[in-house]
């Protein structure tokens, strides 16, 4: 049994509006009141480089979420810069609707980090393009980390949204992270054979009673994690290795007075069979993946005030060969947002 804390956060957007044009400032902070060694809540990491694996939840009491600038130019879209929710998580973001559970297999929170680097989760140095025509929703994004991979950019991606029938969403995402040619080409990590690929393919569906949701994911050199072989010595090696995977989310949610009813289901299995092995062996385990069926049910016994609970059965195997834990949670949360005004002259 273990006590912690689920990812609280604040935050804060200014919008400044004149005419038809706003001018936009936002910024969130996760806050670590009381510590826990596990993070069940994979939106719950801060950043994190790739190939950095981050297996605990990082112990500062305060951590950089967001962060962000922009301009709104009304039917003309919006532009923002800064580290900021990513186009590809404007598709993965459908299944991610849990209060602790979910999201492990969208390769959006990749290695144990918020995705970051790659952009695909908080995009770090990220600028975005966002606008709404009729029915369609469009996101453009590039990163500009610096000149480590002695590129212009450092990556970029696209989102298109449909919206096919009052409540009814589909969607599709690509991101694309540049790595440096010489990490590439080097060897020195096992199973990177390229620049990470990330593709998602979903749909969503709400009415006042029910949320329904899906999505799908395919990724290439875009998730790794820790490795071991044995050297002829005896001593055991552990490496960082990259691996391809596949991913299917669904999420479900059924809406009571107070009472709402939550089921999904998680699976995401890497391809291993194409990464060197060492002496014989593999460095991760052949039947490596993630294999979560998720219910749980939340009571709202006031505004802003929810109790819930969370049962994540998991029939996953480790990289390393372990089983993956199953995990029950009862929790309580508190969310609190407000909306104000003013007029003034400029």
């Amino acid at each position: 049994m273990e006590v912690q804390e689920n990812a609280s956060r604040i935050g804060l957007e200014i919008d400044i509006k004149k005419g038809n044009w706003k001018i936009i400032a936002g910024g969130e902070i996760q806050v670590n009141m009381f510590k826990g060694g596990t993070s069940f809540n994979a939106d719950g990491s801060l950043s994190g480089g790739f190939l950095t694996l981050q297996s605990e939840q990082k112990q500062q009491v305060f951590g950089n979420r967001l962060g962000y600038l922009g301009l709104d130019f009304g039917q003309y879209g919006v532009l923002t810069i800064g580290k900021q929710w990513s186009v590809y998580r404007d598709i993965t973001s459908y299944t991610d609707r849990f209060n602790v559970f979910g999201a492990r297999a969208s390769a959006t929170f990749i290695g144990g980090t918020d995705g970051g680097e790659t952009g695909t989760g908080r995009a770090d140095q990220s600028i975005i393009y966002r606008n709404r025509i009729g029915s369609f929703y469009v996101g453009g994004q590039i990163q500009a980390r610096g000149g480590n991979n002695g590129k212009f950019i450092d990556g970029f991606g696209m989102s298109l949204q449909v919206e096919l029938l009052h409540g009814l969403f589909t969607g599709v995402a690509y991101n694309r992270a540049l790595l440096s040619e010489n990490l590439i080409n080097s060897g020195r990590i096992m199973g990177l054979t390229g620049h990470p690929d990330y593709f998602s393919l979903g749909a969503r569906y709400s009415n006042p009673t029910l949320d329904f949701s899906v999505v799908g994911v395919l990724q290439k050199n875009g998730d790794f994690s820790e490795g071991t072989y044995d050297e002829p010595s005896g001593n055991s090696v552990k490496s960082t290795v990259v691996f391809n995977a596949k991913g299917l989310e669904i999420f479900g949610r059924y809406k009571f007075r107070k009472v709402f009813i939550l089921a999904g289901y998680n699976l995401y299995k890497p391809d291993v069979n194409h990464i060197q092995q060492v002496s014989g062996q593999y460095q991760v385990y052949p039947g490596f993946k993630k294999n979560d069926f998720i219910i749980g049910v939340s009571y709202h016994p006031v505004k802003f005030v929810q109790i819930y609970s969370e049962q994540r059965f998991s029939a996953g195997k480790t990289s390393i060969g372990e089983n993956e834990k199953s995990v029950f949670t009862l929790g309580l949360r508190i969310d609190l947002s407000k909306k104000f005004s003013r007029s003034f002259s400029l």
